[in-house]
């Protein structure tokens, strides 16, 4: 049987009326009526008697309403189960991130995202700036958001996020917390608390030392920004950080700017995926959640 003659039946019989059945289907009058008759031909049973100009269900049509309201009661149920089932976003996000994002800005959005779609998990891989990038390219991740300058593959599809600053920190029990303008022979007795040497950081750590035209002093290499911020904080040495990994120290008083004249100290943060590799559903959402957060062209 025909769903078709089934929708046409049951809406005519609905409002009781050709006139009202055809305005809501878009179907002339003379149609509507041919498929009703083409459908009383099929099961072989009349189903209105015309009174005047109304047409009113004898029993054999009240009989198949009945059936026909139920089961376009599962058509709608079905219809908006569909619907609900696009809409549904859940499932896992492989993302990726170098050692300052991932501690300090990916927990924030991870967070407010899932408060956002409950039924999304995300599985977060940390590593250097090209150990990430590595992993974008081979399509182990999805996506990443990587700190530093640096150069990608044509392959990898880069969006600059924040624009951070890279700044000397030291603690405040450090003599140099003193001085309003630090010069080359202040930092004669300092040691560098560095990041390891395939790190963002540590390059930006050499350029920093060739800029100031002093000799490289590191006292600790050490694998974190956390760690390195710890031994800063104890006075062990100071260091060359993100500005955002020290906001809240820098705001208590408890770690100070050492104030040097450096230039091309910024730092951005940028988004990165494979141009190729298709998103899934969640990690599309994540990336537009991101895109209007922040996304700046690069």
């Amino acid at each position: 049987m025909d769903l078709h003659y089934l929708e046409i039946f049951n809406t005519v019989a609905r409002l009781q009326s050709y006139r009202k059945a055809s305005a809501e289907l878009h179907i002339s009058q003379p149609a509507l009526s041919t498929e009703v008759k083409k459908l009383e031909e099929q099961i072989g049973l009349q189903l209105f008697d015309r009174i005047g100009n109304r047409i009113y269900l004898n029993r054999n049509g009240q009989m198949l309403q009945e059936y026909t309201c139920q089961i376009f009661t599962i058509v709608d149920n079905m219809k908006q189960r569909i619907e609900d089932e696009k809409n549904y976003i859940g499932g896992t996000i492989n993302i990726g991130a170098s050692n300052t994002p991932a501690t300090y800005i990916l927990p924030e959005l991870m967070s407010e995202f899932t408060s956002i779609y409950p039924d999304v998990r995300f599985n977060m891989n940390v590593g250097s700036t090209s150990e990430i990038a590595g992993q974008i390219k081979d399509g182990q991740i999805d996506l990443a958001i990587n700190g530093g300058k640096t150069r990608y593959s044509a392959q990898i599809q880069v969006e600059r996020l924040i624009d951070d600053s890279l700044i000397v920190i030291a603690s405040s029990s450090n003599p140099l917390s003193d001085i309003k303008k630090v010069c080359r022979k202040d930092l004669a007795d300092q040691n560098f608390i560095v990041h390891k040497a395939n790190s963002q950081l540590y390059i930006f750590y050499e350029k920093m030392i060739h800029q100031l035209g002093i000799s490289e002093k590191i006292g600790m290499s050490l694998g974190s920004i956390e760690a390195i911020k710890t031994a800063v904080l104890m006075n062990v040495g100071i260091a060359l950080v993100p500005k955002v990994s020290v906001a809240s120290e820098l705001k208590n008083g408890e770690l100070c700017i050492v104030p040097l004249s450096l230039s091309e100290m910024d730092y951005p943060y940028s988004m990165i995926y494979n141009r190729s590799k298709a998103l899934s559903t969640p990690a599309q959402k994540f990336l537009n959640f991101v895109h209007q957060k922040f996304v700046q062209p690069v």
